[in-house]
């Protein structure tokens, strides 16, 4: 089985949370790779600089090199002011000079050109550069370097510490970016739940109804365009559907009243009797399909402020010659006030009339039938039948459902319109057992229209 996809924003939302992360990673890392590039090219024109002061005071004579530094700059490498240490050596590896305490050379390479080094020396590690200087046929190498372990040497500390400065800083933009983003995303996607929310309206009593396709984006667009067509041709076969019941239940009743009348004019009194009853069998699962027809197509027009009290009581008085005649009795009790509810009073006395009807027929000889007005939106149809079996408590409210309940003239109709009205008021039909034997018929009626 295809596990089901979550939503577009639970989608969206993880992958560019990952794309900012690795973003807010590689810029960190660009940023730390260009300061410290920026640091150390600084340094080396620091560096430069001092190799280049110190040259300036370093010439050949007969044949030696000699290094005349002013005392004012050799105080400065002997007291390692800022950090800095100067060593000077020839050709031939003599040192000319040293500012380190015990006079160490702080080259052990001489490269042809201007070079970088690290150093370590007695435990301290240096940082500087090896300065080549040449005339008259002679090199020396000037070796300028600064001791990472000095209180002064502030820009390497800066760099050390970039990485965790700047990530409190970036998580911070993070979060806003990664709030700013949902933020967005929902306002992006507002249009696709405005358009559900019209989809999950759609239905058979509003069969018109379409996606608004041209406010969605351009993605989802083509998907709405389909949707639309779709709805178009259902709509096409209910419409044909509806039409077909309703016409062919129309044209049956002139052959049936024709039928009708030949039977009461050519047969014997006793024949035309049982034929007639199979007759008013027909005409009334046509009278059922007309109001099924009628229900789907209704709209919400006709509704209105109804006392449900007393439109009880007059379903009650309306069914009372119907079950005087069988045998039995109805009666009607609760709410002796008003109850006021929204709803077509039409459609709920069909039902209670429906449900009124369905409960005289099972209920057992010198039964009574009772209607009761149980709270302002519930109606109870009490009886004393052999009940209905807990598997088929769902099943009677189908269409053209049929068992033991139903009789050969009887079409399974009329708990199928209860259970449509009770949907189009946005309420519930159900039923259950009645303490002490028999059914128990729940209709509700919430007063508030459904167009499911």
């Amino acid at each position: 089985m295809t596990k089901p996809v979550g939503s577009i924003v639970s989608r969206i939302i993880p992958a560019h949370f990952l794309a900012l992360a690795a973003s807010s990673v590689v810029v960190s890392a660009a940023a730390y790779l260009l300061l410290t590039s920026t640091v150390n090219g600084y340094e080396q024109r620091i560096l430069h600089d001092h190799a280049a002061a110190v040259a300036r005071y370093l010439s050949v004579q007969e044949g030696r090199w000699k290094l005349s530094l002013p005392a004012e700059l050799a105080a400065v490498y002997a007291r390692g002011i800022g950090g800095y240490a100067l060593a000077v050596s020839d050709e031939n590896g003599h040192l000319l000079y040293s500012s380190l305490p015990q006079g160490e050379d702080l080259l052990k390479i001489r490269p042809t050109d201007e070079r970088l080094l690290q150093q370590r020396v007695h435990g301290t590690d240096y940082y500087g550069l090896v300065y080549p200087v040449r005339a008259a046929g002679h090199t020396a190498w000037i070796g300028v370097a600064q001791n990472y372990a000095s209180p002064d040497v502030i820009i390497d500390d800066v760099v050390a510490r970039f990485l965790r400065r700047i990530a409190w800083i970036m998580l911070p933009i993070f979060a806003l970016l990664l709030f700013l983003d949902v933020i967005l995303i929902r306002r992006v996607l507002r249009p696709v739940r405005e358009a559900s929310d019209v989809a999950a309206h759609i239905s058979p009593t509003r069969p018109s109804e379409r996606l608004p396709a041209t406010q969605l984006p351009q993605e989802i667009r083509p998907l709405a365009n389909a949707v639309n067509q779709a709805l178009d041709r259902l709509e096409q076969a209910l419409n044909s559907q509806r039409e077909f019941t309703a016409d062919a239940a129309h044209e049956m009743r002139t052959p049936l009243a024709i039928l009708r009348t030949r039977i009461d004019t050519t047969l014997e009194p006793a024949a035309a009797k049982e034929l007639q009853a199979d007759i008013d069998g027909i005409v009334r699962i046509l009278d059922q399909l007309l109001e099924l027809a009628e229900l789907e197509a209704t709209s919400t027009s006709g509704w209105g402020d109804v006392d449900l009290r007393e439109l009880c009581t007059g379903v009650v008085a309306l069914m009372a010659p119907l079950a005087i005649a069988e045998g039995k009795s109805v009666e009607f009790s609760g709410a002796e006030e008003r109850l006021i509810v929204w709803c077509n009073a039409g459609m709920i006395t069909r039902a209670l009339r429906n449900l009124v009807e369905n409960a005289i027929r099972f209920s057992p000889s010198g039964g009574a039938v009772e209607v009761d007005l149980a709270a302002p939106d519930v109606i109870l149809v009490k009886e004393r039948g052999p009940g209905v079996q807990p598997q088929e408590r769902e099943t009677i409210f189908r269409r053209f459902w049929r068992k033991d309940r139903q009789g050969k003239n009887h079409s399974g109709l009329g708990l199928a319109i209860v259970a449509k009205i009770a949907q189009i008021h946005g309420g519930s039909i159900a039923v259950k057992d009645r303490p002490g034997g028999g059914a128990l018929f729940e209709l509700q009626v919430t007063g508030d229209p459904t167009d499911d």
